[in-house]
This record gives structure tokens, C-alpha cells and sequence, in this order.
């Protein structure tokens, strides 16, 4: 069956997997290929998404994968700077025994606590070094580092080798979250208990599409066993209304996830005799804004569009989209060492290329009839 073929590796595992994704071909519609062998910029960015789609989808890691924090903002700059040196002394968890060397040489050990003021002469040494609060007597000093230092400590001791999440996003995540799962637009995605209903989570998969090796992770695939008809559904989260998804789609290219998860299933269940029968329905997003977290709206992609998406399209405000086809041929290309610095057009045309498709040649034929 289908599970048959979900790869059970951990996600980073899978990321690291040098192949094609949904996010590596919007990113050459985008960007070109210079983003197939481009230098990585930066590492993991927390998105609201990211940990609704935990809370809903993945929930054994959310204890080792995020601490809900307490602070809801920053200290000021000085609390701050003082409180970040007394982290960077210690370099063991909460409970262990934790040596430190003052400015002056000199070694103490002491066991490590979430209490700023068990940190009071790590605080005087550190508001020493950086020259703060010198009019300031000691008790004051200390009783504004610890009274507006205390809950960003905490956060930071135990956030780390975790992702930090601020306390207002959390509560937003898991208004999200407990909507998607309750809602009766959106429930079935959810409940496990439904007779003949398997529902299968980030689900991992590598497939063959349209000739290229391809890899995805899907939020879920649902195969309703009754009929025989399998869904494949991924969750997005965004700023923009539910009304407006259709926008949302063709501004971060969600047609290419689409056409591409849809174009990967359809390989798997070719090649699949227990999944003889089974029919693989319209691809749908569920989605959900952030600025109303309780309106779930599930949008499908009719086959049309999926075949446009296939080959390329104009869409209704006249911009141009490439095709999966077309990407996936530019990123072989690329790994294989041809046209990776250009493109083929460019290659052929010796570097010479004309600036067209600049101006709407509709608009100044109006405008010409305008004046004559």
C-alpha cells in the first residue's frame, strides 16, 4: 500500500537528500537556476506554519523541538547585554554542576539553576566589563538586572538546542491548531477514528516525474479504502484572508507543489499492484490565516489548472509561469553541468538576449487607437 513507500528517515535526513523538492523548483521559477548550486544563505527560520503544522501533524516533537517561552519581549539593551554574558558562562543544563573563571582568574563551581539571582557576581562582573550602571548602587543594579532579566534568562537557559517561541505566537499557533482539528470544514483531516479512513502524516517520499527523480514531503494523504480514492492535502498558514488563496497561490507558486506532489503520487501508485483500483483525487490546500484563526477553507486544484501548471501558464493578471516540466529540465541541466550558469536560450544566443516582454503590447495598441 501507499505507506509502503513513505521514507522513514528523519526530516533533516530527508532534506539532505540531493534531489529536487517543490521548494528547490519555485525557487528556480523565481530565481533561476543559480539557486541549484547557489551559496546557502543562512540556516532554519522559524515560520508561523512551521509549528502549526507540528501541533497538527507531528505532535511527539514538539517538547524537543520548541520551548514555549515566557518573555514576551526583550529587556533593554543593557539588562540584555548584561544577561547574554552570564549565559555565555554557563555551558551546562539546569541541575548540573557548572565552573566559571571571574575576570580576575580565579575558578568557582556552582550548581546551575533558572534563578538570575543565584548570578549575582556573574552580573557584577559582567555590568563591570561593559561599563553600565556605574552610578547605580549594587543592590540597584542587581534589582534591575534580575527583576527585568529574570524570564529572558529562563527562556534562553532552557531554549537551548531548541527553537525559542514567544508566548503570544504559541497561543496564536494553538488557537490555529485546535480550529483545524475541531472545525467541521476541516475535522476529517484529523480524526483517526473514521471506519475505512487511513490518514498518513509528512509523508516522505521519493518518485519519478515525468522522467525526473523528485522527492517531497506531504502534510497528509488520506485513502478513504471504502471507495478507493486517495487525497493528497497540505496545510498552509498565511497573513492574506482565506478568500484569497487564489492569489496566495500563484505568489509563492503553491500550483507547483501541487502539480508535482499529484504528478509524484500518481508514480507510486503506478508502480504499486496493491493500489490497483485506487483512484488519486485533486490535490487540495487547507488553509488557514493567522489574522482569523478559527475561518479553515479547503481549496482544490481542478485538473486544469494542474495541467497548466504542468506546462506553463499565463494567469489572469498577465504574468508568465513556467512549467514543472520546463524546471525540472533546468535543474537536470544544471546538475549535469549544462546551462547551470545560464540557461539554454542564452547559451544558444552566445549571451545576447533582447528585452522583450517588458511592454503590454495590448495596452499600447489602446493607447494608439486612443490617439489616432
Amino acid at each position: 500500500m501507499i505507506q509502503d513507500h513513505n521514507l522513514n528517515v528523519p526530516e533533516q535526513e530527508y532534506r539532505d537528500l540531493e534531489l529536487p523538492s517543490y521548494s528547490m523548483i519555485a525557487s528556480i521559477s523565481k530565481h533561476g537556476v543559480d539557486v541549484v548550486n547557489g551559496i546557502k544563505t543562512g540556516g532554519f527560520v522559524l515560520k508561523f506554519g512551521s509549528l502549526v503544522d507540528d501541533m497538527v501533524f507531528n505532535t511527539t516533537v514538539l517538547n524537543s523541538k520548541y520551548y514555549a517561552g515566557q518573555a514576551p519581549k526583550n529587556p533593554t539593551t543593557n539588562v540584555k547585554n548584561i544577561v547574554d554574558l552570564v549565559l555565555d558562562s554557563i555551558d551546562s543544563p539546569v541541575g548540573s554542576v557548572n565552573t566559571t573563571q571571574s575576570l580576575l582568574g580565579s575558578k568557582r563551581s556552582q550548581t546551575v539553576t533558572d534563578k538570575l539571582e543565584d548570578y549575582n557576581s556573574d552580573i557584577e562582573s559582567a555590568a563591570l566589563k561593559l561599563g553600565v550602571y556605574q552610578n547605580y548602587t549594587r543592590s540597584k543594579m542587581l534589582k534591575t538586572v534580575i527583576d527585568a532579566g529574570q524570564e529572558y534568562f529562563k527562556d534562553r537557559l532552557h531554549a537551548r538546542g531548541k527553537i525559542l517561541i514567544k508566548p503570544e505566537m504559541w497561543a496564536l499557533a494553538y488557537e490555529t491548531a485546535q480550529t483545524l482539528i475541531t472545525h467541521s470544514f476541516s475535522s476529517k483531516y484529523f480524526d483517526q477514528n473514521q471506519p475505512g479512513i487511513e490518514l498518513i502524516y509528512q509523508y516522505k517520499f521519493i518518485a519519478e516525474v515525468r522522467g525526473f527523480k523528485c522527492k517531497g514531503m506531504l502534510d497528509c494523504v488520506m485513502i478513504d479504502h471504502n471507495e478507493k480514492k486517495i487525497y493528497p492535502i497540505d496545510l498552509k498558514t498565511g497573513e492574506s484572508p482565506a478568500e484569497k488563496f487564489n492569489e496566495v497561490i500563484l505568489i509563492h507558486k503553491y500550483y507547483i507543489q501541487g502539480a508535482l506532489y499529484k504528478e509524484a503520487l500518481m508514480d507510486i501508485m503506478s508502480k504499486d499492484p496493491d493500489l490497483k483500483g485506487y483512484q488519486l483525487q485533486e490535490f487540495e490546500f487547507l488553509y488557514i490565516s493567522k489574522m482569523n484563526p478559527y475561518k479553515p477553507v479547503v481549496w482544490v486544484m481542478p485538473n486544469s489548472l494542474h495541467e497548466h501548471a504542468m506546462k506553463g501558464f499565463v494567469d489572469v493578471f498577465g504574468y508568465e509561469h513556467r512549467g514543472v516540466n520546463d524546471l525540472l529540465e533546468d535543474y537536470y541541466n544544471c546538475k549535469e553541468g549544462r546551462y547551470c550558469e545560464y540557461l539554454q536560450e542564452v547559451y544558444e544566443n552566445e549571451g545576447r538576449i533582447m528585452l522583450d516582454g517588458i511592454v503590454n503590447n495590448e495596452s499600447t495598441k489602446e493607447q494608439n487607437r486612443d490617439h489616432s
